[in-house]
């Protein structure tokens, strides 16, 4: 995180880093926006698996408040950042590297070649989704901040089939999607109440 603001702080203006890392955003609004995509983690895992009770507020810290916040600081608000805000590079070319390196550092998750890739491919999709919301609810940071918070919460807080690690199980993927498709669907209709619609910006601008 030190050497995002340092490199930020050297090619913008320094009281304009807040503002471009998206760190100014409605924090109200940013969480309560992931709270409501991530509502049905909430409501169906406990049916499908139980409480974690050896969980410790340090791990929580750890993994799903710190964990959250520097990553989509670092990936998003930065990298992405960098290349979409400040080089004016198309969506798509703009979030490629980004999510491979977030993609890459989450292999170490998996315990043979084939468990590895599934954490990598879960993980490059969700820097597409978490990039893509960050995009859509105008640079506010805590949208896709709180959604990352939140998500590795549901990990964390309730033990069930595949939630040891990022690839998930059948169920926790499927809720996943019904997550994300809520996501969607939220960010669409809060974006054409105002008079916009999605992706009114460069996708493949080189």
């Amino acid at each position: 995180m030190l050497v995002a603001f340092i490199l930020a702080a050297v090619v913008i203006k320094y009281k304009e880093i807040f503002s471009f890392l998206g760190l100014n955003g409605n924090l109200l609004k940013g969480f309560g926006a992931a709270v409501i995509c991530t509502l049905p983690l909430y409501l169906v895992f406990p049916f499908y698996g139980n409480f974690n009770t050896e969980l410790t507020f340090q791990v929580l810290y750890d993994k799903c408040i710190l964990t959250g916040f520097k990553e989509e600081l670092v990936f998003r608000a930065f990298m992405f950042g960098m290349l979409f805000r400040y080089a004016r590079t198309g969506f798509f070319w703009a979030v490629i590297l980004p999510a491979l390196y977030f993609a890459s550092v989450h292999l170490y998750q998996g315990h043979d070649v084939l468990s590895s890739l599934a954490a990598f491919g879960v993980t490059f999709i969700g820097a597409l989704y978490f990039s893509w919301m960050y995009v859509e609810w105008n640079f506010n940071i805590w949208v896709p901040v709180g959604l990352h918070m939140l998500m590795n919460g549901a990990w964390h807080v309730f033990t069930m089939e595949g939630t040891e690690v990022a690839a998930g199980g059948l169920i926790s993927n499927i809720v996943r999607v019904v997550s994300i498709a809520l996501a969607v669907g939220l960010t669409v209709y809060v974006r054409r109440k105002r008079g916009g619609k999605v992706f009114d910006y460069p996708v493949w601008k080189f």
